[in-house]
């Protein structure tokens, strides 16, 4: 019994992320009925009622609806709710190009302004936290050390700002923004730019200028947009 308890939340957590990854991306389109509850448990090999509760959660997160005598239906994007720490985590590294576009204009509209913010009123601890996140950028032995520190500065930027709301929003979407920040590491030509825009970050909020700050921060999410190369993949999408 024992074992068993230990291993169900496992299997429905599993079979909970893989549908949501398959609906996320696209693999199941918005409006497609998904296959019947037993065709379904036959596919993943668990039982009906896992896969009832599977659907449950993925209906609690706008994924999907259930219709009586229709089945369950994905549900419009603009139903998902993308702001779900779990949601996100779904998304992992498969950001499509809409994903991308809409997640770098959100962090346009938010984070100068929490750059701004820090510059007026973070502590000496906090301006220590944002330091620390740079130099272990620029000392990472792997990707892996380089992604995390960059998640690491542009949190302690948000929880540097004083603001309530804008330090629960770098913990809400930490996880697509690593995946996010790991597609720009991989695909940058260099990483000197980068470094070169975060180090200007880092000083305008060192010396308090908030201008300088909200100004370094546009520069340092117009790199990660080139870098991404979120025009030509939006591009691509609409030919």
């Amino acid at each position: 019994m024992q074992v068993g308890n230990m291993t169900r939340p496992r299997v429905h957590q599993t079979v909970v992320a893989t549908l949501a990854r398959r609906i996320l991306s696209g693999e199941i389109a918005e409006g497609e009925i998904l296959p019947s509850m037993e065709e379904l448990s036959v596919e993943r090999g668990v039982s009906r009622s896992a896969m009832r509760e599977a659907v449950k959660v993925l209906s609690a997160k706008g994924l999907v609806e259930v219709r009586p005598r229709i089945g369950t239906r994905v549900r419009p994007r603009s139903s998902w709710n993308l702001m779900d720490p779990e949601v996100l985590s779904w998304c992992g590294g498969d950001l499509d190009a809409r994903i991308l576009t809409s997640l770098l204009q959100c962090r346009m509209l938010i984070e100068p302004g929490a750059a701004a913010l820090a510059a007026a009123n973070a502590s000496a601890g906090q301006l220590a936290v944002i330091e620390d996140a740079f130099h272990r950028m620029r000392a990472a032995a792997s990707i892996n050390d380089r992604v995390q520190a960059d998640l690491d500065f542009h949190v302690a930027v948000l929880r540097a700002s004083g603001n309530l709301f804008l330090e629960q929003w770098g913990g809400t979407i930490s996880s697509v923004l690593l995946a996010a920040f790991r597609l720009s590491t991989e695909t940058a030509p260099s990483d000197d730019e980068a470094f070169g825009v975060h180090a200007e970050v880092l000083e305008a909020i060192r010396l308090r200028n908030e201008l300088r700050a909200d100004r370094a921060m546009r520069r340092l999410l117009t790199v990660a947009a080139k870098d991404l190369h979120v025009e030509e993949k939006e591009a691509k999408k609409a030919s």
